[in-house]
């Protein structure tokens, strides 16, 4: 089509306004390419649209729909690309403002007054408080769980490997005391045994029985593992008792 058809001038219009309406999107990726497809369907259709004298008239309407539905799709994009982008700056200064920082903060604090034991939690103190499981009492930096059935040693300490911990190591006096006083009545395995090649007494750590913390127990047989009931005592380690499985609180 030369310059002196009608349509001509409005046709090499449309590429300048294309041009300057992608700008208008901010280098979004996205939204250029929808357009610019856009773009190329009008400059195909335009020429029909302003030259469409010799066809007939139900073509005609049909190709003038067409390019209004093509408008009302570039609208439509522009529209969508500025609701995405005005979505993504809202979360960028939420980001900013430490807005994720500050909810996850609140829900901790929530968290720790509906959870945590008042006595170790102070309301307006950010210190963590600890948690155990269900069924496990807590003490200064352990949780512990008295069995309620009985197995050998090696049972025993299988089935504390099954709950995420071990038996029970006792670290110092404090804690002896502690446990003296959970156990009542009964004997309860620990995680002490006689290492038979040695003659010694180890915990299941791997260290050495410290004797300032309490004598070694007497033992008739080499295979003996260590128990407590009012004191450390020795059992053979087939023998079927309770036993105490402790790990770390969770820090909230």
């Amino acid at each position: 089509m030369d310059q002196s058809t009608p349509g001509t001038p409005v046709f090499h219009c449309l590429p300048q306004f294309g041009q300057a309406y992608a700008g208008s999107f901010e280098n979004n990726e996205l939204q250029e390419i929808l357009f610019e497809a856009l773009l190329t369907h009008i400059i195909q259709v335009f020429p029909l649209l302003t030259d469409a004298s010799g066809l007939p008239c139900w073509y005609r309407i049909t190709l003038w729909a067409g390019g209004f539905v093509i408008i009302i799709l570039g609208v439509a994009v522009t529209v969508l690309g500025t609701a995405l982008q005005l979505e993504a700056d809202k979360g960028k200064i939420l980001l900013n403002n430490g807005g994720c920082n500050a909810s996850t903060v609140k829900f901790l604090a929530s968290l720790r007054h509906s959870i945590c034991n008042q006595n170790q939690y102070n309301s307006s103190d950010n210190s963590p408080c600890k948690v155990c499981p269900l069924q496990w009492q807590l003490h200064r930096d352990k949780c512990y769980w008295p069995s309620e059935n009985i197995k050998s040693w090696n049972e025993s300490q299988r089935d504390c490997s099954t709950r995420d911990s071990q038996l029970l190591v006792i670290q110092d006096k404090e804690e002896l005391d502690f446990i003296e006083s959970i156990t009542k009545n009964s004997k309860y395995w620990i995680g002490l045994s006689l290492l038979k090649s040695k003659k010694k007494w180890m915990w299941i750590t791997g260290f050495q029985l410290d004797q300032s913390l309490f004598k070694e127990p007497d033992y008739a047989e080499r295979n003996s593992c260590a128990a407590i009931r009012h004191k450390i005592i020795s059992e053979r380690c087939i023998a079927e008792l309770r036993w105490i499985c402790q790990k770390g609180p969770l820090l909230l």
